[in-house]
């Protein structure tokens, strides 16, 4: 999709099949890639459907050549469905050792500070992700807080937000801006909402044309009502002032996302704007596969090599692909 000079291609999130939020930006200027990364995870006792795990490897093939391309890469925090993983794991991730080490080799790479405001979790797997690369890309920069310039195209990050709720045990992310020519887009993954009001504060003055935000983990029961509530009072706040509005990730692993998401609609609609999925912004139907599993297990059984494969170790899962 277009706004004005600025092309915003979904690549992979939950709508299109996967675990990622992962979005390819271009101006007259720049290309920035977003979260290069998808993964999967077991859910209600099964793991991943089949056609789950052609998700996956359709939307790698579409992330390893966007990423050829591209003139930077982003990495807003250090959750494997953001970032590859730097190991073999073919259970979750079809991720390999040397994977992203190859992948990057001679790219630019804006990334989240591993060593301020994080958590121990993502503290260990961004060191290991700035030893693997940084002998092998053009340039790594530590993008918290700055601005960078190309022509006449603006990139901002954000200070580190938190990944929902404030003091979250998951961390921090960065957001961005991208502005060309008083046209404004806003990547703002994982940040759940918003759940926290600072974080809406900020996205409010940004003023985009266009945002993708991460939507909360309604699925998870863990997650409060009062939280559920900040999220939808954020995402109903931007509805009404951000012309298009793309809310999706966490939320979609949900079977009821359309009936939750339906107040923040509501909101887009009387106020003249478009509230949507990655999938709709990519022009494309919903394929919320995580959230139909059992479903899929259902209707569409899977065959008895992969039945055993999906029944054997998990160590044996995570070394070997899964007959597709």
């Amino acid at each position: 999709m277009n706004i004005d000079e600025i092309e915003v291609s979904p690549l992979a999130a939950e709508s299109l099949g996967i675990r990622s939020l992962c979005t390819l930006v271009r101006t007259p200027d720049v290309s920035v890639l977003f979260d290069p990364s998808a993964a999967l995870a077991r859910r209600y006792g099964l793991e991943p459907h089949p056609m789950e795990y052609l998700a996956l490897q359709d939307s790698l093939e579409r992330i390893r050549a966007a990423t050829e391309e591209v003139d930077i890469v982003s990495i807003s925090h250090y959750h494997y469905d953001h970032v590859r993983p730097g190991f073999t794991n073919y259970l979750y991730n079809f991720s390999t050792q040397d994977e992203r080490k190859e992948t990057l080799m001679g790219k630019v790479v804006y990334a989240k500070d591993y060593r301020e405001n994080i958590n121990p979790s993502q503290r260990r797997r961004g060191f290991f992700f700035q030893k693997d690369i940084k002998s092998v890309v053009k340039d790594l920069q530590w993008a918290d807080g700055r601005q960078f310039t190309f022509g006449d195209t603006t990139i901002t990050y954000s200070q580190p937000l938190p990944h929902g709720s404030v003091d979250s045990a998951l961390g921090y992310v960065l957001t961005t801006t991208i502005e060309y020519n008083r046209t404004r887009f806003l990547f703002a993954p994982d940040v759940q909402g918003p759940i926290d009001r600072d974080t809406l504060s900020y996205f409010l003055s940004q003023e985009p044309n266009l945002a993708i935000v991460g939507g909360p983990p309604t699925y998870l029961s863990r997650l409060s009502k009062d939280e559920t509530q900040s999220a939808l009072y954020s995402l109903s706040n931007l509805a009404s002032v951000v012309p298009t509005l793309v809310v999706d990730h966490h939320n979609m692993r949900d079977s009821t996302w359309n009936d939750w998401i339906r107040p923040v609609l509501n909101v887009a609609e009387e106020s003249g704007n478009r509230t949507m999925t990655m999938a709709a912004l990519a022009g494309q139907a919903n394929r919320c596969f995580e959230a139909e599993r059992s479903e899929l297990y259902r209707n569409k059984p899977p065959g008895e090599e992969f039945l055993t494969w999906s029944r054997a170790s998990e160590e044996h899962k995570v070394r070997n692909m899964p007959p597709l």
